[in-house]
């Protein structure tokens, strides 16, 4: 992993006005965030907020109306984030999303550390601006989340984030029990009506055992009620999260590259012309090495799949999905592409 995006996010909040804007920003002047002005990254005052939100709502072209802005930390030197409220045209899906969040880097800078008080004020933030902005779904969230305009609109429940926050309509929609009994740290009554639930304390998982363990639990309790949701929280950060102990005998870097060689050359073409991969890796025995050289290995049986896929679906299916490789895949081609998914395939115990 190389890093992770941390954000907060409401979606098709009730709140849209400049006047509610200039409330937010002063939520984050509250936690300590200064709103930066564009191309000189001077901190904007509070007394130019409404000028300066309006002007860029007069401007915009592409959104319906759009307001952003990079903002910066007071405690936190050079680490850089954004603020950024949009409104979507019909032809984009209707709808609304607040965002507040950033890219935390392992590779060329060292920002692991940042990485759970980064959370932690994103939910601060996110528990002081619920009842301003009043949307109808929101999160705290690692990697971009699952969520969209479109899913909210239609009130689905598809994903449980490290913090949710689900509104009456979600309330009357799904039951209060149902909400309220989602497994995890903490679930409670919103003032409104609504109910939030934190998955775990921490944003980054102690361990990949306790990691899988509550996706796993939450996973079993929405089936037990006839949904399918994905979890991906809380986060397993290289050095900061406790790697599985080895519960097999270790593989050699040999016996590994001919299982992954054969067991990747396997496709299976179903009659609509998707193509699926079944790929099961004991990723328990692996070294970190081992593991970096099975993700490179998926990533490019999932280039040579898309190739020869001719424009139709590629599937891939796993026992496991480990964070590394879920962000490969992302990065490779992206959470909302039609003609690519990777899930995982487990049995209930």
């Amino acid at each position: 992993m190389r890093h992770i995006r941390v954000d907060l996010c409401f979606w098709n909040c009730a709140a849209t006005a400049v006047e509610d804007v200039v409330a937010w920003a002063r939520v984050l002047q509250a936690h300590g965030i200064l709103l930066l002005a564009h191309y000189t990254l001077e901190p904007l005052t509070e007394n130019q907020w409404e000028e300066v939100f309006r002007q860029q709502r007069e401007e915009e072209e592409y959104f319906k109306s759009s307001i952003g802005h990079v903002i910066s930390f007071e405690d936190w030197g050079e680490l850089k984030a954004r603020f950024d409220f949009q409104e979507y045209t019909e032809k984009q899906g209707g709808g609304n999303k607040l965002e507040i969040g950033g890219l935390l880097d392992f590779q060329f800078k060292d920002e692991r550390s940042l990485v759970e008080p980064f959370a932690q004020r994103l939910l601060a933030i996110a528990r002081a601006l619920y009842p301003l902005a009043r949307p109808t779904y929101g999160e705290v969230e690692g990697n971009w989340g699952e969520w969209d305009t479109r899913a909210v609109s239609r009130l689905r429940l598809q994903h449980i984030s490290w913090a949710n926050f689900f509104s009456p309509a979600y309330v009357e929609k799904y039951g209060q029990d149902l909400l309220l009994n989602i497994p995890g740290y903490k679930t409670e009554l919103l003032p409104d009506g609504g109910v939030f639930h934190q998955l775990s304390p921490t944003f980054v998982a102690s361990s990949e055992e306790e990691a899988q363990r509550l996706r796993q639990e939450v996973q079993h309790y929405f089936r037990q009620h006839g949904l399918q949701v994905t979890c991906k929280a809380p986060f397993v950060i290289p050095g900061l999260t406790a790697r599985r102990t080895q519960a097999r005998p270790p593989v050699s870097d040999a016996e590994l590259a001919a299982y992954l060689k054969q067991i990747l050359g396997v496709t299976l073409v179903l009659d609509d012309g998707t193509r699926v991969k079944h790929i099961s890796i004991p990723w328990e025995a692996l070294t970190p090495e081992q593991r970096q050289m099975a993700v490179e290995a998926i990533r490019q049986a999932a280039v040579e799949e898309v190739k020869q896929a001719g424009g139709k679906k590629v599937r891939l299916e796993f026992n496991q999905i480990p964070d590394e490789l879920d962000q490969a895949l992302a990065e490779f081609a992206g959470r909302d592409n039609p003609h690519f998914e990777w899930v995982e395939v487990r049995r209930d115990s």
